[in-house]
Protein backbone atom coordinates (compact mmCIF):
# COMPACT_ATOMS: atom_id res chain seq x y z
CA UNK A 1 0.00 0.00 0.00
CA UNK A 2 1.32 3.64 -1.05
CA UNK A 3 0.89 5.53 2.46
CA UNK A 4 -0.44 9.52 1.16
CA UNK A 5 2.47 11.69 3.16
CA UNK A 6 3.59 14.79 2.24
CA UNK A 7 6.40 13.74 0.29
CA UNK A 8 3.68 13.01 -2.33
CA UNK A 9 2.21 17.01 -2.69
CA UNK A 10 3.82 19.43 -4.51
CA UNK A 11 5.95 21.73 -3.02
CA UNK A 12 5.67 24.19 -5.63
CA UNK A 13 2.56 26.52 -5.28
CA UNK A 14 1.17 29.53 -6.81
CA UNK A 15 2.14 31.38 -3.56
CA UNK A 16 5.56 30.04 -3.20
CA UNK A 17 6.05 31.06 -7.01
CA UNK A 18 4.62 34.60 -6.08
CA UNK A 19 6.53 34.59 -3.00
CA UNK A 20 10.25 34.39 -4.91
CA UNK A 21 9.01 37.16 -7.85
CA UNK A 22 7.82 39.33 -5.19
CA UNK A 23 11.76 39.15 -3.65
CA UNK A 24 13.33 39.69 -6.96
CA UNK A 25 11.55 42.77 -7.55
CA UNK A 26 12.17 43.45 -3.69
CA UNK A 27 15.68 43.45 -4.23
CA UNK A 28 14.82 45.72 -7.63
CA UNK A 29 13.33 47.99 -5.36
CA UNK A 30 15.87 48.19 -2.71
CA UNK A 31 18.55 48.83 -5.38
CA UNK A 32 17.01 51.30 -7.00
CA UNK A 33 16.04 53.14 -4.03
CA UNK A 34 19.49 53.01 -2.69
CA UNK A 35 21.22 54.34 -5.88
CA UNK A 36 18.49 57.16 -5.88
CA UNK A 37 19.64 58.21 -1.78
CA UNK A 38 23.20 58.23 -2.96
CA UNK A 39 23.14 60.23 -5.98
CA UNK A 40 20.43 63.24 -4.75
CA UNK A 41 21.03 66.65 -4.32
CA UNK A 42 21.48 67.35 -0.83
CA UNK A 43 20.20 70.72 -1.22
CA UNK A 44 17.05 69.46 -3.27
CA UNK A 45 16.22 65.61 -0.83
CA UNK A 46 14.21 63.81 -2.54
CA UNK A 47 10.46 63.40 -1.34
CA UNK A 48 10.28 59.90 0.39
CA UNK A 49 6.76 59.63 0.44
CA UNK A 50 6.31 57.93 -2.62
CA UNK A 51 9.03 55.72 -1.29
CA UNK A 52 7.01 54.72 1.71
CA UNK A 53 3.87 53.82 -0.29
CA UNK A 54 5.61 51.33 -1.96
CA UNK A 55 7.21 49.76 1.03
CA UNK A 56 3.65 49.50 3.08
CA UNK A 57 2.75 48.06 -0.97
CA UNK A 58 5.28 45.67 -0.63
CA UNK A 59 4.09 44.67 3.20
CA UNK A 60 0.49 44.20 2.04
CA UNK A 61 1.27 41.31 -0.47
CA UNK A 62 3.67 39.89 1.39
CA UNK A 63 1.46 39.20 3.90
CA UNK A 64 -0.85 38.64 1.11
CA UNK A 65 1.09 35.80 -0.50
CA UNK A 66 1.82 34.38 3.22
CA UNK A 67 -1.87 33.60 3.82
CA UNK A 68 -1.98 32.24 0.64
CA UNK A 69 0.91 30.08 1.76
CA UNK A 70 -0.98 28.85 5.01
CA UNK A 71 -4.65 27.86 3.13
CA UNK A 72 -2.18 25.80 0.06
CA UNK A 73 -0.82 24.15 3.15
CA UNK A 74 -4.21 23.53 4.70
CA UNK A 75 -5.76 22.15 1.97
CA UNK A 76 -2.38 19.85 1.36
CA UNK A 77 -3.07 18.69 4.65
CA UNK A 78 -7.07 17.99 3.69
CA UNK A 79 -6.22 16.23 1.14
CA UNK A 80 -3.42 13.86 2.68
CA UNK A 81 -6.02 13.23 5.63
CA UNK A 82 -8.87 12.17 3.34
CA UNK A 83 -6.82 10.12 1.11
CA UNK A 84 -5.15 8.19 4.19
CA UNK A 85 -8.61 7.62 5.51
CA UNK A 86 -9.79 6.24 2.51
CA UNK A 87 -6.59 3.88 2.28
CA UNK A 88 -7.57 2.83 5.64
CA UNK A 89 -11.02 2.04 5.08
CA UNK A 90 -10.21 -0.08 1.85
CA UNK A 91 -7.75 -2.05 4.15
CA UNK A 92 -11.35 -3.91 5.36
CA UNK A 93 -11.79 -4.79 1.85
CA UNK A 94 -8.52 -6.70 1.25
CA UNK A 95 -8.97 -10.28 0.68
CA UNK A 96 -12.69 -9.89 -0.16
CA UNK A 97 -14.39 -10.26 -3.34
CA UNK A 98 -15.56 -7.45 -4.70
CA UNK A 99 -17.67 -7.04 -7.35
CA UNK A 100 -18.13 -3.22 -10.13
CA UNK A 101 -20.44 -2.92 -12.91
CA UNK A 102 -17.21 -1.73 -14.41
CA UNK A 103 -16.59 -2.62 -18.52
CA UNK A 104 -13.22 -3.61 -17.80
CA UNK A 105 -11.13 -6.57 -17.13
CA UNK A 106 -7.14 -7.36 -17.76
CA UNK A 107 -5.56 -9.41 -20.47
CA UNK A 108 -2.83 -11.53 -19.05
CA UNK A 109 -1.44 -14.27 -21.50
CA UNK A 110 -3.30 -13.71 -24.34
CA UNK A 111 -6.72 -14.28 -22.79
CA UNK A 112 -9.08 -11.01 -21.51
CA UNK A 113 -12.79 -11.87 -20.88
CA UNK A 114 -15.93 -9.56 -19.73
CA UNK A 115 -19.12 -10.12 -17.97
CA UNK A 116 -22.33 -8.58 -19.37
CA UNK A 117 -25.66 -9.14 -19.68
CA UNK A 118 -27.67 -7.64 -22.98
CA UNK A 119 -31.23 -6.48 -21.56
CA UNK A 120 -32.80 -8.00 -25.45
CA UNK A 121 -31.78 -9.99 -28.34
CA UNK A 122 -29.61 -7.81 -30.60
CA UNK A 123 -30.18 -8.55 -34.73
CA UNK A 124 -26.08 -6.76 -34.74
CA UNK A 125 -23.98 -5.95 -31.89
CA UNK A 126 -20.39 -4.12 -31.92
CA UNK A 127 -17.58 -5.17 -29.66
CA UNK A 128 -14.82 -2.59 -29.35
CA UNK A 129 -11.82 -2.56 -26.92
CA UNK A 130 -9.81 0.70 -25.79
CA UNK A 131 -6.76 0.74 -23.91
CA UNK A 132 -6.12 2.69 -20.28
CA UNK A 133 -5.65 5.75 -22.71
CA UNK A 134 -8.64 5.50 -24.73
CA UNK A 135 -7.30 3.84 -27.68
CA UNK A 136 -9.35 1.56 -29.89
CA UNK A 137 -7.44 -1.54 -30.15
CA UNK A 138 -10.03 -4.10 -31.61
CA UNK A 139 -13.44 -4.11 -33.36
CA UNK A 140 -15.41 -6.36 -34.61
CA UNK A 141 -19.59 -6.83 -35.17
CA UNK A 142 -21.41 -10.05 -34.86
CA UNK A 143 -25.02 -10.77 -36.72
CA UNK A 144 -26.75 -11.57 -33.03
CA UNK A 145 -26.18 -12.13 -29.88
CA UNK A 146 -28.90 -13.79 -27.41
CA UNK A 147 -30.08 -11.93 -24.28
CA UNK A 148 -28.99 -12.56 -20.74
CA UNK A 149 -25.55 -13.14 -19.09
CA UNK A 150 -22.40 -14.20 -21.12
CA UNK A 151 -19.62 -13.53 -21.18
CA UNK A 152 -16.95 -11.68 -24.13
CA UNK A 153 -13.28 -13.01 -24.90
CA UNK A 154 -10.37 -11.60 -26.61
CA UNK A 155 -7.37 -13.33 -27.34
CA UNK A 156 -5.15 -9.81 -26.94
CA UNK A 157 -5.04 -9.29 -31.63
CA UNK A 158 -5.26 -5.92 -32.01
CA UNK A 159 -7.13 -4.76 -35.50
CA UNK A 160 -3.97 -3.93 -36.59
CA UNK A 161 -2.79 -7.77 -36.54
CA UNK A 162 0.38 -7.21 -33.64
CA UNK A 163 -0.61 -8.25 -30.10
CA UNK A 164 -1.69 -5.95 -27.45
CA UNK A 165 0.91 -5.67 -24.40
CA UNK A 166 -1.13 -7.33 -20.68
CA UNK A 167 -2.63 -4.91 -19.37
CA UNK A 168 -6.05 -3.17 -18.19
CA UNK A 169 -8.83 -3.05 -21.51
CA UNK A 170 -12.37 -1.74 -21.47
CA UNK A 171 -14.74 -3.31 -23.52
CA UNK A 172 -17.60 -1.20 -25.34
CA UNK A 173 -20.59 -3.05 -26.71
CA UNK A 174 -23.36 -1.77 -28.81
CA UNK A 175 -26.31 -3.73 -29.83
CA UNK A 176 -29.54 -3.20 -31.74
CA UNK A 177 -32.49 -5.26 -32.11
CA UNK A 178 -33.85 -6.64 -35.64
CA UNK A 179 -35.76 -3.39 -35.45
CA UNK A 180 -33.25 -0.83 -35.14
CA UNK A 181 -33.80 0.07 -31.10
CA UNK A 182 -31.00 -0.08 -28.91
CA UNK A 183 -30.32 -2.32 -26.24
CA UNK A 184 -29.50 -2.08 -23.01
CA UNK A 185 -25.89 -3.60 -21.87
CA UNK A 186 -24.76 -4.44 -18.29
CA UNK A 187 -21.35 -5.05 -17.52
CA UNK A 188 -19.91 -6.58 -14.40
CA UNK A 189 -16.37 -7.60 -12.93
CA UNK A 190 -15.51 -9.34 -9.84
CA UNK A 191 -12.51 -10.63 -8.19
CA UNK A 192 -10.43 -10.80 -4.95
CA UNK A 193 -9.05 -7.20 -4.01
CA UNK A 194 -5.11 -7.66 -3.48
CA UNK A 195 -3.28 -4.65 -2.47
CA UNK A 196 -4.49 -0.90 -1.94
CA UNK A 197 -2.87 1.79 -3.90
CA UNK A 198 -2.29 5.49 -4.88
CA UNK A 199 -2.68 5.86 -8.88
CA UNK A 200 -3.24 9.76 -10.16
CA UNK A 201 -3.23 11.00 -6.70
CA UNK A 202 -7.01 8.43 -6.10
CA UNK A 203 -7.17 5.89 -3.71
CA UNK A 204 -7.80 2.69 -5.48
CA UNK A 205 -8.22 -1.10 -4.78
CA UNK A 206 -6.52 -3.38 -6.93
CA UNK A 207 -8.20 -6.73 -8.45
CA UNK A 208 -5.38 -8.56 -9.69
CA UNK A 209 -4.12 -5.96 -12.25
CA UNK A 210 -7.45 -3.87 -12.01
CA UNK A 211 -7.79 -0.85 -10.26
CA UNK A 212 -11.15 -0.21 -8.39
CA UNK A 213 -12.07 3.48 -6.65
CA UNK A 214 -14.43 3.14 -4.15
CA UNK A 215 -17.45 5.13 -5.62
CA UNK A 216 -17.36 1.55 -8.20
CA UNK A 217 -17.68 -1.00 -5.70
CA UNK A 218 -21.21 -2.47 -5.91
CA UNK A 219 -21.14 -5.90 -3.83
CA UNK A 220 -17.86 -6.76 -1.19
CA UNK A 221 -18.28 -10.38 0.13
CA UNK A 222 -16.19 -12.11 2.60
CA UNK A 223 -14.46 -15.24 1.71
CA UNK A 224 -15.30 -18.24 3.26
CA UNK A 225 -12.27 -19.95 4.64
CA UNK A 226 -13.93 -23.06 6.59
CA UNK A 227 -14.47 -24.35 2.83
CA UNK A 228 -12.24 -26.97 1.71
CA UNK A 229 -9.69 -26.25 -0.89
CA UNK A 230 -10.36 -27.92 -4.11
Amino acid sequence: MTEITSANQPQNGRATTAQKSLANNFDDFLTLLTTQLTNQDPLNPTDTTEFTNQLVNFTNVEQAIATNQNLETLVQLQQMSQQNMMSATMINYLGKSIGTNLNVAALEGGEASWNLSLGSSAGETTYEIYDQNGSRVFSETKDSAAAGAQQYHWDGTKSSGSTASDGVYYLVVNGKTAGGSKVQVDYSFEGIATSVETLNGETVLKIGKVPVGLDYINSVTQQNLNEPSA
